[in-house]
């Protein structure tokens, strides 16, 4: 059995949280992780704000098929854009099978 710490949780829950606000943005938006972590009003230590900053910027930089790009820095933090629309929010459903 698997047990998570403390701090793991409040980086799982303070990823997904930042990462559904991230999907959530008008396209052509410009942000930082710290302006998604405000806006998710979750209170979590610095070390964890950082790690999901971390994970972020490796997301962004590994996955070819997001729709958010990093375009510079602002106040030391990476600045990123969103460019377009949620790729898994597909309006044309799946092709065949019954309805």
């Amino acid at each position: 059995m698997i047990f998570m710490t403390y701090k793991s949780h409040e980086f799982i829950n303070l990823k997904n949280v930042d990462l559904a606000i991230a999907w959530n943005l008008q396209e052509g938006t410009d942000f930082t992780i710290g302006d998604l972590t405000k806006k998710s009003g979750i209170n979590c230590s610095r070390d964890v704000q950082r790690e999901v900053g971390r994970w972020f910027a490796y997301f962004v930089k590994h996955t070819p098929s997001i729709p958010f790009i990093i375009i510079g820095k602002r106040n030391g933090s990476l600045l990123y854009k969103k460019t377009g629309p949620n790729p898994l929010n597909n309006s044309t459903p799946s092709k065949g099978g019954v309805r």
